[in-house]
């Protein structure tokens, strides 16, 4: 007779054979197995370790480990105490951005920007200005191989006023020219619409007025004429970098906007700091909780960008951690991004103006934190390109962490990377979670980044599309920009 040893090893056998499922691989087949799943939409991880199946380029199926055997050639990652999220999104880019147009900008040497945002897990981007026919070009790079490129959802020019502040720009004269350009636009296959800050009062009621009538996203800068609230209920579906917000908040709302305040002898970059400085002073809790419900009311998304305005404000401290990453950027970029040459570093001789680039750091932590309580949505967005000290791809990470200081949680944080990217683009159905049925874009991480933030950087893997990057895989690819760029 068989000891009681022996039958209940024959039984978890017979369990074992019986709840394994048996499926024959592919050589285009990868399986990632015994991996950690963060579910963002929950911030919590999945109960127990997970084999991944992916085919084609999408989550075929997701299994508890060791539950699905598999037979013949495929690709396997060993996922044993690592964690997979979804692939991030840097919602605020210019990687063609035309105020570096004037640096006689290399094509060659900036197709090399693109593998750096994968390599570091940022497998989507929405590009917020910038030649259409450059984004064009680099998604058929894409789709045929040649270069290594992030999902690209592009606004092509920006839409500005009369005259407009950058190169590039589609200068709008007036109301009436608003359809023609906009339909013009959208048969050059812009995804959104993006506005400018000098664009006037009644060109931007009628743009933001025909956007609505079409259903065709319009996003931005608030314009300087236009309040936050107003660009809200007018339909601007995501306002970037809390542009116009403290104005609106202050007590002293309308003496600023009619310029009525008496600064003194107090002229130019003086008046400047005294008047941020002024709105902060001013700044009414109550009065913001009336804005912030309206961005909640109207579905208003925002971009803080706050990691641009923390790199800006302490400039030469963040160089010098950060000069090592300068060898991944074509020469143009690197000109650029010079005291004397780049437009975001003038007047740093100025410590007046330096302390109060300082001080609104600190009020955009306070604004990010209580407009995340109020339940206005938030993207991550680097506005890498122009801007000094915002690379491709790193940045994301930068400004991840810069949502945990504000306030965030870790899983919080994740979400404006991830799944609220994908809400907010309407590709949902796709991508911004792990799951069956989505596009196999994920970044898989040595350690929880539920606990720590800083785990987005410890990067063990990324998945686009269905490939494997593995680590050797990503640093040939860092080590090849470099040389191409020398």
């Amino acid at each position: 007779m068989f000891s009681m040893r022996k039958k209940l090893l024959l039984l978890s056998t017979y369990l074992l054979l019986l709840f394994t499922v048996q499926l024959y691989g592919q050589s285009s087949m990868l399986v990632i197995r015994n991996v950690q799943i963060v579910d963002v939409a929950s911030g919590q991880l999945l109960p127990g370790a997970k084999d991944i199946i992916i085919e084609e380029g999408r989550i075929t199926q997701i299994a508890n480990y060791g539950t699905v055997r598999l037979i013949g050639g495929f690709t396997s990652f060993d996922g044993k105490g690592k964690y997979v999220i979804p692939g991030l999104w840097d919602m605020h880019t210019h990687p063609d951005d035309p105020e570096l147009w004037r640096m006689e900008v290399d094509a060659s040497d900036r197709d090399w920007l693109m593998p750096q945002f994968v390599v570091y897990g940022v497998t989507g981007i929405r590009d917020m200005a910038g030649s259409l026919a450059v984004v064009k070009e680099w998604k058929r790079k894409g789709a045929s191989g040649d270069l290594l490129v992030p999902e690209i959802f592009a606004a092509g020019p920006l839409l500005d006023g009369p005259n407009p502040m950058w190169d590039g720009s589609v200068g709008i004269s007036g109301p009436a020219d608003v359809k023609t350009i906009v339909d013009s636009l959208r048969k050059a296959g812009v995804d959104f619409l993006k506005v400018y800050s000098l664009l006037p009062r009644e060109i931007y009621f009628a743009l933001s007025k025909y956007a609505r009538e079409i259903n065709f996203p319009i996003c931005g800068h608030v314009p300087l004429k236009v309040s936050s609230s107003e660009a809200a209920k007018s339909g601007l579906n995501s306002q970037e970098h809390l542009l116009e917000i403290l104005l609106e908040c202050s007590d002293r709302e309308s003496d600023l906007r009619n310029n009525t305040i008496d600064f003194g002898s107090a002229k130019g970059l003086d008046r400047y700091v005294l008047k941020q400085q002024l709105m902060m002073d001013t700044y009414n809790p109550e009065k913001a909780e009336k804005l912030f419900q309206t961005f909640k009311q109207h579905a208003t998304w925002h971009t803080p960008t706050l990691n641009l305005w923390y790199k800006n404000a302490w400039f030469e401290r963040e160089y010098e951690k950060d000069k090592a990453l300068y060898k991944y950027l074509p020469a143009y970029i690197r000109k650029y991004w010079t005291i004397g040459v780049n437009d975001h570093l003038n007047y740093r001789d100025h410590q007046g103006f330096i302390d109060i680039k300082q001080k609104l750091y600190q009020k955009y932590l306070e604004l990010v934190k209580a407009m995340h309580g109020a339940g206005v949505k938030l993207l991550a967005g680097t506005d890498m390109g122009a801007n000094p000290l915002c690379f491709p791809g790193i940045s994301i990470h930068d400004e991840l962490e810069q949502f945990v200081r504000a306030g965030l949680s870790p899983a919080e944080a994740l979400k404006t990377a991830t799944i609220n990217p994908a809400q907010y683009l309407t590709i949902a159905k796709d991508f911004g979670s792990v799951e069956t049925g989505k596009i196999a874009d994920l970044v898989i991480l040595e350690r929880n980044p539920l606990e720590d933030i800083q785990a987005v950087r410890e990067i063990k893997a990324v998945v686009k599309d269905g490939k494997l990057y593995e680590q050797a895989k990503r640093e040939a690819i860092l080590t090849k920009t470099v040389k191409q760029l020398e």
